[in-house]
């Protein structure tokens, strides 16, 4: 039985169960607004994942950081200093930036897109797994700016004037937008539309 079947609204700020009738009402306990369902929270998930989607593209062509050695310059894409730190073999930064930058984000978008599809075309995973896997996305969304934050801090601790200096390259403003639109996403994502049925 679902909330609306049952006539009670759960209030996402202090946990609450509220009996109502209304689509809108105030909590009881911390007299917040409380909704029913979120108003156009579909409409407004799946265009924000498109959106992060078109900018995960040029995320991973534009160069993310471009670093001077000696006055010889070199930028490099996520997946580009993916494999420069495999070929200094630097496995652990390798493969922290390959999941960090780039199998994260593409993970929260790839299941983003399924928990959405499958709303509308019916149920292919248990109500209960959606639930889980929409967590484990909330989870990881916490962990996304990890790159961003690894640039910046890289970009204002070595720069060692001619002999190194390390600056933020464009593609840092795509990845980053990206994770912050997927995190938008997720919170603009009403879960209670999971349990209800279609």
């Amino acid at each position: 039985m679902t909330d609306i079947e049952s006539g009670v609204i759960l209030c996402k700020e202090c946990g609450t169960l509220n009996r109502s009738e209304d689509d809108t009402a105030e909590c009881r306990c911390c007299g917040g607004t409380i909704h029913r369902r979120t108003k156009d929270s579909l409409s407004r998930t799946w265009a924000l994942c498109i959106t992060a989607l078109i900018l995960y593209i040029p995320a991973n062509l534009y160069p993310i950081m471009d670093v001077q050695i000696m006055g010889e310059s070199s930028r490099n894409t996520i997946l580009g200093g993916v494999i420069q730190f495999f070929q200094h073999g630097m496995y652990f930064i390798c493969a922290v930036v390959f999941v960090a930058s780039f199998v994260v984000p593409l993970f929260k978008l790839s299941a983003l897109f399924y928990i959405l599809l499958t709303l509308r075309k019916g149920r292919k995973l248990s109500n209960r797994r959606k639930t889980r896997l929409y967590s484990i996305v909330e989870l990881i969304g916490k962990w996304s700016m990890l790159d961003v934050f690894v640039v910046c801090i890289m970009a204002g601790l070595i720069n060692v004037g001619y002999l190194l200096k390390i600056t933020a390259g464009v593609g840092i403003v795509y990845f980053a937008s990206v994770v912050i639109i997927t995190m938008l996403a997720s919170n603009s994502f009403d879960t209670r539309l999971i349990w209800d049925k279609r």
